[in-house]
């Protein structure tokens, strides 16, 4: 009953207002090769696959929601070979490992949820493969979250009012960004879980308020209910609703509670904007066509592995 009513809400908007919703996903979001002869582990994977492609590869990762994925191009022989150097301790344990446990001899479209952070930790030297993010080369921070199937975050402890923090996130160094958007179940689920995670491992300096991207404003705004994300787009374009009981505040108390913070119970409340608080910014993807990583152990990989 409630989607019919919001469903009706979205209808009948007054014509003179403008309410604007995001536009459908094209598949235009580019991956975007950050290392050459090397790929991610796959413990995780959303999927292994083998396409006839990098498009079909990326066209998987794109209706599966990963954010990074490796691929062996058809320019290098990533048919099976026996390994240079392999001793037969090492053959026989091959062997005994099945199709899954090494992705790298049956698969050539490893799609991934999350992509590696600055440290490339997780990177394997395999001249058959080149490794992909939609996020470019890894942003020069330690504190980034990854929500797995949906993007990177960064969590601000520092006390900051709601316009604050929407500078902060819009102007950071490091990345472009902006406060995080929450208007789904899985972002709000994974949000919230990021908060959970940071309260247990830090309980002193627990946060139990933190801003996000939703916020109502009078002058943009075409009803009490039209709360808009970072990019101006309204909760009125989505289903998901979070709202802690007695949230949103509305009649003459609106105007002096029109900003949302999210709980580590994955709840939404309304309070006023003035109000000094951690916030989350949610780290956009890249745009730039060149995002090749050229750091350390990358440059000379395919070299010493061809």
């Amino acid at each position: 009953m409630w989607k019919q009513l919001l469903l009706m809400q979205i209808l009948f908007v007054p014509k003179q207002s403008t309410l604007r919703c995001p536009a459908e996903e094209d598949g235009s979001q580019q991956f975007h090769l950050v290392r050459e002869c090397q790929r991610a582990a796959t413990d995780d994977a959303l999927a292994l696959e083998n396409t006839s492609s990098l498009e079909e590869c990326m066209s998987l990762a794109r209706q599966l929601r990963g954010l990074a994925l490796n691929y062996a191009p058809g320019r290098r022989n990533y048919s099976e070979q026996p390994k240079k150097n392999e001793n037969r301790r090492e053959k026989d344990v091959r062997r005994r490992l099945n199709v899954f446990q090494q992705p790298g001899e049956f698969f050539n479209c490893h799609v991934l949820q999350c992509p590696q952070n600055i440290s490339f930790s997780g990177m394997l030297n395999d001249s058959r493969f080149d490794y992909f993010s939609l996020y470019g080369r890894p942003k020069a921070l330690y504190n980034i979250s990854c929500v797995p199937e949906v993007g990177l975050f960064v969590i601000y402890t520092k006390h900051s009012s709601y316009t604050n923090a929407t500078a902060v996130c819009n102007n950071a160094v490091e990345f472009s960004g902006s406060l995080a958007h929450v208007a789904s179940e899985r972002r709000t689920s994974g949000l919230a879980q990021l908060l959970r995670d940071y309260n247990r491992q830090r309980s002193e300096s627990a946060i139990f308020l933190a801003y996000v991207g939703l916020q109502y404003n009078r002058s943009t705004s075409v009803r009490p209910i039209d709360y808009r994300n970072a990019q101006q787009e309204s909760l009125l374009c989505f289903l998901h609703r979070a709202w802690h009981v007695g949230h949103p505040r509305l009649g003459g108390s609106q105007a002096n509670a029109s900003c949302v913070a999210l709980t580590p119970q994955g709840t939404w409340q309304t309070l006023s904007c003035d109000h000094e608080l951690p916030f989350i910014c949610e780290i956009l993807r890249s745009s730039s066509p060149s995002q090749l990583d050229t750091g350390a152990n990358s440059a000379d990989v395919c070299a010493a592995n061809e």
